[in-house]
């Protein structure tokens, strides 16, 4: 089974089981892109993205959600914990073959995220409640906006994909961040470390149809400078 097609199952399988997980990051995207994608542009993961959006859990139940999930698509696999959640930290976990080798990782923020819609998994057309393209095109410029930009190349270039499919929505973008309690960064960052962003980005991996990064840089420099202080 492909990888991709394994972390779909699983999200599949919490969803059927009602676990409160609204998903975003690659995995969603590749959703919402799978009928349109004027971009062309495809990048895979091995990862499952989302926010524990139902009541404060223990460590110990989001473990026992989620091993329940993998094991409903392979008995074989075991769920372990790798980071504890906290005050600004995620939950996370890494899926391990019967030899201990990850091949996959979860990654869950425990918050609210009214921000969603649903998605239909290509695997076996089941409904996975997502973030909305709004939220997660949010998401992605606040985490550009500041701090070591060379460590969000991807998502930079998620920015540059969804904004084939999308209008961007400047004043619904600054109620996500209101609400979410964000204030956006001055992309400093993103406008003085243009060599160091290219190098990163020629480093990435997995990208179908991977376009030049002067041509990624300077779609998401238009964006850029719609939210510029």
């Amino acid at each position: 089974m492909e990888l991709m097609d394994f972390l779909y199952r699983v999200m599949e399988e919490l969803g059927n089981a009602g676990v409160p997980i609204v998903f975003k990051g690659a995995m969603v995207l590749n959703l919402a892109i799978k009928n349109n994608n004027p971009s062309k542009v495809e990048r895979a993961t091995r990862d499952i993205d989302g926010d524990w959006v139902g009541e404060l859990p223990t460590m110990k139940e989001i473990e026992k959600a989620l091993q329940n999930a993998v094991n409903k698509v392979d008995s074989s696999l075991n769920v372990q914990v790798v980071r504890v959640f906290g005050e600004r930290k995620s939950a996370g976990f890494k899926i391990s073959n019967e030899r201990g080798e990850k091949i996959a990782s979860i990654d869950l923020s425990i918050r609210q995220n009214r921000f969603c819609k649903s998605y239909i998994s290509y695997v076996n057309g089941v409904a996975i409640k997502g973030a909305s393209l709004s939220k997660m095109l949010s998401d992605k410029i606040y985490a550009i906006s500041s701090g070591n930009v060379c460590r969000r190349t991807k998502d930079v270039l998620d920015i540059y994909v969804m904004s084939f499919i999308m209008k961007i929505d400047a004043d619904e973008l600054h109620r996500i961040w209101k609400e979410s309690g964000r204030v956006l960064g001055d992309f400093k960052e993103y406008k003085i470390r243009f060599f160091e962003l290219e190098e990163a980005y020629g480093k990435m991996k997995g990208i179908k149809n991977k376009p030049d990064f002067i041509e990624v840089y300077n779609r998401v420099s238009d964006i850029v400078h719609m939210f510029e202080i």
